[in-house]
């Protein structure tokens, strides 16, 4: 599975570099797109959906709702709203550190939950293949009482 999932991402990279690349987000643009990764609170897979908007130059507001997959006993419900810092680094490239208001509802296993919120802090790469299409990779990190975790993910936007 690790094995496979390195040869897609460099597949995904490869042809990243070979795409005409187009410009990096501006005032106004728009996107909606799904991300998913691993959760690092209960060593599981996620989803969701995202959306973004830039509205000022170098601000972005990110907001997003994701599911968190049973494992270890562990389950959630995630609602995030970020604010983005996106700068170029080159055509069609950009990296952005994140900060943001994080919101998780636990379900255990046996019964139980737990609903936290708390704060979010990370950084993400942004890759413009088409003037419709971008890919993002993102990382960040929740710190909540009892339930800080991280959380890696690829993601896929259309921008309108």
């Amino acid at each position: 599975m690790k094995k496979s999932l390195k040869i897609c991402l460099g597949m995904l990279c490869a042809g990243a570099l070979f795409t005409p690349l187009q410009s990096y987000a501006q005032r106004g643009e728009k996107s909606l797109g799904i991300i998913g990764g691993f959760s690092t609170y209960n060593n599981g897979g996620y989803m969701g959906v995202d959306f973004q908007y830039t509205f000022v130059d170098h601000v972005r507001l990110a907001p997003d709702i994701a599911y968190s997959f049973r494992n270890d006993g562990k389950s959630a419900f995630i609602l995030d709203v970020d604010v983005h810092f996106p700068f170029k680094i080159a055509k069609g490239f950009g990296v952005y550190p994140l900060v943001g208001f994080a919101f998780n509802n636990w379900s255990y296993s046996g019964g139980g939950h737990a609903s936290r919120a708390g704060g979010n802090i990370g950084a993400g790469f942004d890759f413009y293949l088409t003037q419709n299409l971008k890919l993002n990779l993102q990382g960040k990190y929740s710190i909540m009482n009892d339930t800080s975790g991280g959380f890696i993910g690829l993601g896929i936007g259309y921008i309108f």
